[in-house]
C-alpha cells in the first residue's frame, strides 16, 4: 500500500463545503424570491411613486392614494411566473392608444415587491 495514495485529499473536503454553501444561498435566494413575489397593488405604487418622479410634481398623497393606484392596479395585466411577475400597461404617453392601438404596452419585470426594471 502507497500512503500517497490512501490518504484523504483535503482539497475535495474543501470544494465539498464551498459547493454546499453555495447551494444553500442559492436555494435562501429563490425561496425569497417567490415569496416576495410581487402583486399588482405592490406594482400600482410603484407606477403611481414613478408617475410623480416624471411629471416633477408631487401629487397629493390622499389624492393619489384613492384614485390613481386603483385605477393603475384596473389596467395592470400580470403575469406570475412564481419567483417573478411581469407587468404590462398601456403606455399612455404614445397618442395611438386612446384612439384604439391597444398592443401599445410598456413592460415590467417585478422581483423582491420592490424592484421594477422596465423591459
Amino acid at each position: 500500500m502507497n500512503p500517497r495514495y490512501d490518504a484523504t485529499q483535503p482539497e475535495h473536503k474543501v470544494r465539498k463545503k464551498t459547493a454546499a454553501k453555495l447551494s444553500f444561498v442559492i436555494i435562501v435566494v429563490l425561496v425569497l424570491l417567490a415569496v416576495m413575489n410581487p402583486g399588482k397593488e405592490d406594482f400600482g405604487e410603484y407606477a403611481v411613486n414613478h408617475l410623480e418622479e416624471t411629471l416633477g410634481v408631487e401629487l397629493a398623497g390622499g389624492i393619489t392614494s384613492l384614485v390613481a393606484q386603483p385605477m393603475v392596479e384596473s389596467f395592470t395585466i400580470r403575469e406570475n411566473y412564481i419567483l417573478f411577475s411581469t407587468f404590462s400597461i398601456p403606455d399612455i404617453q404614445d397618442g395611438k392608444t386612446f384612439i384604439g392601438d391597444i398592443k401599445a404596452k410598456r413592460k415590467y419585470l417585478g422581483l423582491f415587491k420592490i424592484i421594477f426594471i422596465k423591459l
